[in-house]
This record gives C-alpha cells, structure tokens and sequence, in this order.
C-alpha cells in the first residue's frame, strides 16, 4: 500500500502483491481453522470474492445503510485506488487517547451491517479511518452475506482483539458495546470474547497489556 498524487489528489494504491495474497490467505485460514475448533464450522469468504467486494456495488450497499466508504478512483486485477483519509485509522486514535466515542461509532457500524445480514469478517479498528468525528470503513474484501452466530462473534471479537492491547481498553471495549447494542438490541456472544482472546495475541504490541485486559471480566456485556 502506498500513497500517491494523482492529478493533484492525494491517493491511497493498493496493489495485489504476494504479501496481500498471503495476508489474504491467512484470513481465511484463521476463519475456518477457528471455526472448526470452537465447534462452529463456517465456510470462509472466497479468494474470488474479494476484490469485487471492492468495487463500487458494495460501495453503493454500504452507503445505502449508512456506512461510508473512501471514494473508489479505480479498481482492476492489479491495483486499486481509492481517496486518502488524512485522519489516519482508529486503532492510531485510540492508542494515542482519541475519543472513545469512535469506538461507540465503530459498534453503530458493526451492528448496523449485521441487521442488513452482512459481516466484515476482517473487522480490526485498523480498517476503520477517521474523518473528523465520523468513519470511514476500508479494506473490504472479506466481507460476507452472513447472519450466522459465527461470522458476528468474528467481527465483534477481531475488533476487540485489535484493541486488546490499549490501557483504557475497558473504556473502549464499553463503547463499542454500547454502539452496537443500539443497532441490535443484543449484547456480545460468549463466542465473541473466545475469539477475541484467541486472536489478540496476534496482533498484540503489548503483551503485557493484552493479558492484564484478558483477565478483565466481560461477562457482563454478553449474553448467551
């Protein structure tokens, strides 16, 4: 991923690399592997559906139900292009002591595409960009029409996870509650706390942090 000038804009290109490949796999990998082990066997997004997830048809649905999408530029087999967010992502904002209502945003956002029947599946705060005090959702490709208990479990606990290491966790893991349990009158699963905790270490920088923010008890936040 780089950053571009294209005709005086300021560009994010995306190449299809080796990298993003493997990256892409280990998605998939880590989607069914943990879905087989916790009992929840799931078919994984496709490797062919990934960059026509890109593309301007799920761009226009996430508009329709009140996700915004940095503006698609161009898109091919190669590369894609889309408009730079000067904000940065929100896992940067909440690590540098952003406000915690993006976290409530990032909830909103969540449980809004699971009551349209969808899931990001690869939900890290890392693919949410902030535009002033609203966001802005990139990195599209995993997502996946889906109402099963698995593939919401795996977006509420892979953004949990990419968070786990923050020191207000607490703070932010509530306001993300907070924000999705507004769209779906439903708290987190038991399922989602598993996976997040079988995920953080993965992205964690701080391990120490993440597993003082493990021990915290969540139960209150779930239902069965």
């Amino acid at each position: 991923m780089t950053l571009e000038e294209w005709s005086g804009q300021k560009v994010v290109v995306k190449r299809n690399k080796s990298t993003k490949e493997f990256h892409e796999f280990l998605i998939i990998y880590a989607y069914s592997f943990i879905s087989m082990l916790l009992v929840h066997p799931s078919a994984p997004p496709a490797f062919s559906e990934t960059m026509r997830n890109e593309g301007r048809s799920m761009r226009n649905a996430l508009k329709n139900i009140g996700i915004s999408t940095p503006e698609l530029i161009s898109i091919s087999n190669a590369d894609l292009v889309e408009e730079y967010i000067e904000g940065g992502d929100l896992s940067q904002a909440l690590a540098s002591g952003g406000d915690s209502a993006l976290a409530n945003a990032a909830g909103c956002l969540t449980g809004r595409f699971h009551r349209a029947g969808y899931a990001f599946v690869d939900n890290k705060a890392q693919n949410y960009l902030v535009r002033g005090d609203s966001l802005v959702r990139t990195d599209l490709g995993f997502i996946k029409k889906s109402s099963s208990s698995y593939s919401r479990s795996m977006d509420i606990g892979s953004f949990l996870a990419s968070v786990m290491d923050i020191g207000r966790y607490r703070q932010v893991e509530k306001a993300f509650y907070d924000g999705y349990l507004s769209e779906t009158g439903g708290g987190f699963t038991y399922l989602s706390l598993i996976i997040r905790n079988a995920l953080s270490l993965g992205f964690s920088s701080d391990t120490k942090a993440t597993f003082r923010n493990m021990l915290l008890n969540s139960s209150r936040l779930t239902i069965v």
